[in-house]
């Protein structure tokens, strides 16, 4: 559960009196505040939901190609991984572009040698875009509780060797310089590959 609800899952303890057992059952928080209405969620008398925004879902996947980091530089051999379409759409908005910082060809078909490789897992780039403001309120359905949240968009890019830069190591640094230019208000994280 997340580290914003530390304080909530500490409070529940204390609802015990003093030199109780910690296995024993933990008393009714007072009804109607947001300790009960975390204990209620804790407990699964509560179920809260989700739902997307329209524009975070990932939209179809399409087919791209890339040279896998654990090739040498020197192999021809491409292999076929996927890309969100609003990955792809949005790429204008991260600073990076597809076939120069991510060294991916969203256009595989046209590549001579390509191969589909069970357990394959292409490195991996993940954009964050976070709009200026102070951010819209909202209330939590777990507690109940009012805050402010960003509409932070996320976009997640295969990467892999280019003719430039040919090491995992220099394309990740290539992609933060583009991805943290001077004033953008971008950041970005990375998964390596796995093969």
């Amino acid at each position: 559960m997340a580290r914003r609800f530390n304080n909530l899952k500490s409070a529940l303890k204390y609802l015990r009196p003093p030199g109780a057992n910690e296995n024993s059952v933990v008393p009714d928080a007072p009804e109607g505040t947001q300790l009960r209405k975390f204990q209620d969620f804790k407990a699964g008398k509560v179920v809260v939901k989700v739902t997307r925004n329209a524009d975070s879902l990932p939209g179809d996947e399409t087919s791209c190609s890339l040279k896998a980091f654990a090739d040498l530089s020197t192999s021809t051999t491409r292999y076929l991984v996927n890309i969100s379409g609003r990955a792809l759409s949005g790429i204008a908005n991260t600073g990076l572009n597809a076939s120069d910082d991510l060294n991916i060809d969203t256009t595989p078909t046209n590549n001579v040698g390509l191969e589909k490789v069970k357990g394959f897992v292409p490195a991996k780039a993940t954009v964050s875009v976070v709009p200026t403001g102070a951010g819209s309120p909202i209330q939590s359905k777990i507690t109940g509780n009012s805050y402010k949240k960003k509409a932070i968009k996320t976009y997640t890019y295969p990467f892999g060797i280019g003719t430039t830069h040919n090491t995992y190591k220099s394309v990740k640094a290539a992609i933060i310089t583009k991805v943290t230019a001077p004033g953008t208000n971008r950041g970005v994280s990375f998964k390596p590959e796995k093969f």
